[in-house]
């Protein structure tokens, strides 16, 4: 028997787009961790979720309510037995709101004009886009070009680590018309999210974020936000990569401007979340290898099924499509401990 050419099935089926999806993001992720993208690869445009399987909170309780009044609670009886709904209403939500998903923040492109001043961009307003999910290294390669000028960004998950790391590679970066933000959402369980976006963005009253930079914040750390809702903190924390300053836009938001401190056309950097303080981060570059390295074994090295070469039946493309594609999504789903 033919020795499998398992990079070549395995690339035929990387997905590709030229715009967002406005329901399905593209993702990087490693079992324990999510980053949803949109065409840009990053959430520039739709604020897709950055979730991982410890990032949960409990709301307040409602007003008037007591933790006595929670384990009082009873819900209907029918023909003698009891349920767990149907009882007072305040509590009976609460309970089935908590603990609920938080959605840890969203990282994006600004753009500027040759002041720089910033523009207000539009998908509409990039060109020539290219999305491209490699599924061999993880990668995933966004291309577009915004006033006459190219734009890549390649970003990844960390592997071992709750982080992604992206690369922007752009002319407009040496002229200093690109720049990045994070952004932080109030996130509670008093209604149902629209899949698959998490979390209010206009409920800046109701949580706090801090800004932390110097040093002390762990090894390769230069900036932490402190994001807090109710009894709950989350941090991301920013480093591993190129230098950059970093301000709050405003007091009454919790959006923060990263400013490259150099006119590189290249910029890198890692972002991890965490809910306490790191003691360091990843570096960017070493992040994108230990992607390719762990994916490049994953397809190497475990089961696989070829149902494609040699086939003259019509159907062996789609069926071999939908392995591959299972499988890239068993590993990044459910690759949990």
């Amino acid at each position: 028997h033919a020795k499998i050419d398992r990079y070549a099935l395995v690339s035929r089926f990387n997905p590709t787009r030229n715009a967002s999806s406005p329901s399905t993001p593209m993702q990087v992720r490693n079992g324990h961790f999510a980053f949803g993208a949109d065409i840009t690869g990053l959430q520039t445009f739709l604020p897709f979720a950055t979730m991982s399987d410890w990032g949960w909170k409990n709301d307040s309780l409602p007003a008037g309510t007591t933790p006595a009044d929670v384990a009082a609670y009873r819900g209907v009886v029918w023909d003698g037995v009891q349920y767990e709904f149907g009882g007072p209403a305040p509590v009976e939500q609460w309970l089935t709101a908590n603990q609920n998903r938080v959605n840890l923040g969203r990282v994006g492109l600004l753009f500027f004009d040759e002041q720089p001043k910033p523009e207000n961009v539009t998908e509409d307003a990039l060109e020539a886009k290219k999305q491209v999910l490699d599924l061999w290294t993880g990668t995933l390669r966004s291309t577009f070009r915004w006033d006459g000028e190219d734009v890549v960004v390649q970003t990844v998950a960390a592997q071992e680590s709750d982080t992604i790391a992206v690369r922007i590679t752009s002319p407009l970066l040496e002229r200093r018309r690109l720049r990045l933000f994070l952004d932080f959402p109030w996130n509670d369980g008093t209604e149902w999210f629209e899949a698959p976006f998490v979390g209010y963005w206009n409920a800046t009253g109701k949580h706090t974020t801090v800004l932390s930079t110097g040093d002390g914040l762990g090894k390769g750390v230069k900036a932490e936000v402190a994001h807090t809702m109710d009894a709950s903190t989350f941090f991301t924390s920013v480093g591993g990569g190129n230098d950059f300053s970093i301000t709050r836009v405003s007091p009454d938001a919790h959006r923060y401007e990263i400013i490259p401190s150099h006119s590189l056309q290249s910029f890198s950097l890692a972002i991890a979340y965490s809910t306490a303080g790191l003691g360091g981060i990843s570096n960017a570059s070493a992040i994108l290898q230990e992607s390719r390295r762990v994916w490049e074994d994953f397809w190497s090295n475990y089961g696989f099924v070829d149902v494609l070469s040699g086939s003259t039946d019509s159907r062996a493309e789609e069926f071999q499509r939908r392995i591959i594609l299972s499988q890239y999504l068993l590993r990044v789903n459910e690759a949990g401990d």
